[in-house]
């Protein structure tokens, strides 16, 4: 049966009532909570296709909606942003965990949404054996890389060459700390080769399949 829907209570930063889908198996092999970038919502595909994937793994997937690219948040200073980032996504872990107990976990940022996951694994407890999934994430920002290289040896960070972020010395540490990391040719902040729809989908395939081989059971 394929994964339903279902609405949870998510409260995060200022009390506030954050949209989101979730997604419920009949019997989860895992949860996975993603979290979103500035702009970049669940309906765009680095995101909406990695959520199918994880529920066609069978997987829980609880989804955060962007709230982020607002001049609210855009205004404020960076410490009351990682306030802000780092409430939505300890409200969403708390959620996903209360609905899915017990099982294995996922976290998946995209952007802005790994400073929520710096934030997670600076302050959270999180099972034995979790999966972190950095997409294409703010590696100048100093909690960012510092969680990657703390969690390198469960950590896929997925980035391409027209990202801003893209330095290949950097990735090359992350690799020698432990991390996997897929680079994708051509690929902009968005997972998008300019002026070539083709290879943007080339690359959104390349996304996908090392993602489901990450995901694949460890022995």
């Amino acid at each position: 049966m394929p994964a339903q829907r279902e609405e949870l209570t998510v409260t995060g930063y200022r009390s506030e009532a954050l949209p989101h889908l979730f997604l419920r198996q009949e019997k989860a092999l895992g949860s996975a909570l993603v979290l979103p970038g500035m702009g970049y919502g669940l309906a765009y595909p680095g995101l909406h296709y990695p959520i199918q994937l994880l529920a066609e793994l069978g997987y829980d997937v609880l989804g955060l909606e962007s709230r982020y690219a607002n001049v609210e948040f855009l205004d404020a200073d960076e410490s009351e942003q990682r306030a802000w980032l780092s409430a939505d996504a300890g409200a969403a872990l708390a959620a996903v965990r209360a609905a899915t107990p017990g099982i294995p976990l996922c976290l998946m940022g995209k952007s802005v949404g790994t400073v929520g996951m710096a934030s997670l694994l600076q302050d959270s407890e999180l099972p034995a054996g979790t999966r972190l999934v950095w997409l294409t994430p703010l590696l100048m920002r100093e909690e960012v890389w510092r969680s990657i290289t703390r969690s390198a040896e469960s950590s896929l960070v997925v980035i391409g060459t027209a990202d801003s972020a893209y330095r290949p010395e950097w990735l090359d540490e992350l690799r020698r700390a432990g991390a996997e990391v897929l680079v994708l040719e051509g690929a902009d902040h968005s997972f998008l080769v300019a002026d070539d729809v083709s290879a943007s989908l080339d690359r959104m395939g390349e996304l996908l399949g090392r993602l489901a081989a990450f995901l694949a059971p460890r022995s």
